[in-house]
């Protein structure tokens, strides 16, 4: 069975500990991520920025690399090194892997199940192997492999071997494996790479030091009609002595149990913050006395760890109680050894990290605030999943973020930012669960909105805003923010934007399929927002002024209030941030001039003794 054509990355299924969905004809899930990972054998480094480079190629032809395999497929599959583009599947719109980025452009290796002829499950595994020539490192006692490569994972194994007698024996770094779950060396299975993906691999205890050493990428898509590898500008680099690599940086209330939100009302701020970095050793030597430094500007974070190892990764960390008013916080933090305080190795010593606190919009996701060299972005959502039977689920799917509320909070709906490839005429209906519940795979709500179709105005402007009936009140607690999403079968797709930047526990948003006996580990910032207060429309076919109207809607920007009873009132008018942007009082006919505030959806609201009016409106 053809693999399922989603736009997540990290997908897996929490039935046990890291255990991993293989089923073929199931969906797949996002694995389960911790808060802080450990020192692996492999570690995803992001890119040294200068080093002494000891040997390299750039699949020009420059080095003659030896093709094998041990197919069992009747047409057997083979690397080829290609300068082609479109050799390399194009893997489905949303997923950016197409084409492949890497950083020279005379040629790239490539193994491509998916693009073998007649390829399918269950017709003979593809297992091929590239190998370089010979390298002498006998003068270079510390040394790094590196390499960009490209690819997206259904099932098939891929990795890099190191040989020091000349492939007679051979040391193991496996990338992504059919076994589940975590592998052994921790790097996660994502189903899309980055484009490029640059990977560092620490291969002194194998190499350094010898005279003839082979490096060799091996891939099984183990019978299964898999997807493929692109590898380019491979390298052996010396390690340096001191290199201390930024890997991670977070903030998080002391009682989010992990969980880090883009955007906060002062209402729900937590009394402390952990704030800290994820830092790995790189350098050949053990790194003392690092330093983390957190600037957000207003206030900032100090803290040490006394002593890292050469190849592991730490916290450091501490808690702050920051005072926080209302905006952004562009945060920088920067960490630092005794062996590290600046030099060529020090540009990933830093690292970028934003939130806000808001007056009303509560928000898993960074969307719009996230550092740009940082923000990674995915989406899902009706259609992306697969029923048991290989029916696209297009109906019913249920979407979830969780939400900490620390001081009694009132609700008017959920903000659910959209994908441009939404497709109007899908319906969403919005809700609050009980988290023990939602568990338990029991769909029941809390309370929920009536069924919001979606618009090709909610799609341009990249998100919807669900009402409920009424606004509701949510006692201290924690819940799960729901949407479940209709595509009328197929014919208005919704599709979610999923915040990656930031890694978030397991628990911080999963998902729901129709009939299934449990939900499932999204675990990133999906973007469904809180949108917390009463401005912001709830219930406006309950209005209890009589004799109010509103017109024209939509217009230009100016609008009449009629007023046939002479109701004496305030009038207040909110964006969709929930900020007051014009202000005036009822008494007759009001006119309303919002032309200076440009085209959008706005929330006119009439305030009275006698009750109140409210209405969106579009400013065309």
């Amino acid at each position: 069975m053809k693999k399922i054509y989603l736009s997540i990355l990290s997908l897996a299924v929490v039935l046990a500990a890291n255990a991993q969905q293989t089923n073929a004809g199931k969906k797949l899930y996002k694995q389960e991520r911790g808060f802080a990972s450990v020192a692996q054998a492999v570690k995803p480094i992001t890119g040294i920025e200068k080093a002494t480079v000891l040997w390299g190629a750039t699949f020009d032809g420059t080095y003659t690399w030896a093709m094998t395999n041990s197919n069992g497929q009747t047409v057997p599959a083979d690397w080829v090194i290609t300068t082609v583009d479109a050799d390399m599947p194009n893997t489905g719109a949303g997923t950016g892997l197409f084409p492949f980025n890497s950083s020279t452009n005379d040629g790239y290796a490539l193994i491509n199940s998916d693009g073998s002829p007649n390829n399918a499950d269950g017709d003979g595994a593809i297992v091929a192997e590239i190998t370089s020539p010979s390298i002498d490192l006998s003068a270079n006692p510390n040394v790094v492999l590196r390499f960009n490569h490209n690819y997206r994972w259904w099932h098939e194994d891929r990795g890099v071997k190191v040989s020091n007698d000349g492939g007679l024996s051979w040391t193991d770094f496996p990338i992504t494996s059919e076994t589940g779950g975590v592998i052994p060396n921790g790097y996660p299975n994502s189903q899309n790479s980055l484009n490029p993906q640059s990977e560092s691999i620490n291969i002194t205890a194998v190499a350094g030091g010898q005279a003839n050493v082979m490096i060799q990428f091996y891939y099984n898509d183990n019978d299964f009609w898999g997807w493929y590898w692109a590898v380019d500008d491979v390298e052996i680099i010396e390690q340096p002595a001191n290199d201390i690599v930024l890997l991670s940086a977070f903030i998080s209330g002391s009682t989010n149990g992990g969980i880090e939100y883009g955007r906060t009302p002062t209402s729900q701020l937590d009394a402390s913050y952990d704030v800290g970095a994820e830092v790995f050793n790189f350098g050949a030597l053990d790194a003392a006395n690092v330093a983390l430094d957190a600037d957000f500007v207003s206030w900032a974070s100090a803290s040490t760890n006394p002593l890292i190892l050469s190849g592991d990764t730490a916290l450091v960390q501490a808690n702050e109680t920051p005072t926080l008013a209302v905006g952004v916080y562009n945060g920088t933090y920067t960490v630092v050894s005794d062996g590290e305080t600046g030099g060529p190795e020090f540009a990933d010593n830093v690292f970028p990290r934003n939130f806000e606190v808001t007056n009303d919009i509560y928000a898993l996701d960074g969307i719009g605030n996230n550092p740009a060299s940082t923000e990674v972005l995915a989406a899902f959502g009706t259609g992306s999943f697969q029923f048991d039977n290989g029916d696209p689920v297009d109906d019913g799917l249920v979407v979830v973020g969780l939400y900490e509320i620390k001081q009694a909070a009132q609700v008017s709906g959920l903000r659910v930012m959209l994908s441009a490839s939404t497709v109007a005429g899908g319906d969403i209906v919005a809700s609050f669960k009980d988290t023990s519940t939602f568990f338990a795979a029991n769909m029941a709500s809390l309370f929920e909105s009536q069924l919001w179709a979606v618009t090709a105005a909610d799609v341009a402007q990249g998100y919807v805003d669900v009402l409920f009936n009424q606004v509701e009140s949510l006692p201290v607690g924690t819940y799960y923010a729901a949407v479940e999403l209709f595509s009328n079968s197929g014919t208005g797709g919704i599709i979610l934007l999923d915040d990656e930047t930031v890694a978030q526990p397991a628990i911080a948003s999963r998902i729901y399929i129709p009939g299934d006996a449990t939900t499932f580990a999204n675990g990133t910032a999906i973007g469904i927002r809180m949108l917390m207060g009463d401005q912001w429309g709830a219930g406006i076919n309950e209005n209890t002024l009589t004799g109010v109207s509103l017109f024209p809607n939509p217009s230009n920007g100016i609008f009449t209030i009629g007023n046939n009873n002479n109701i004496a009132g305030e009038v207040a008018v909110y964006d969709m941030v929930g900020k007051v942007i014009a202000t005036t009082t009822l008494n007759g006919v009001t006119t309303l001039d919002l032309t200076g505030n440009g085209a959008g959806v706005y929330v006119v609201k009439v305030s009275s003794e006698n009750g109140s009016f409210v209405e969106r409106v579009v400013i065309k």
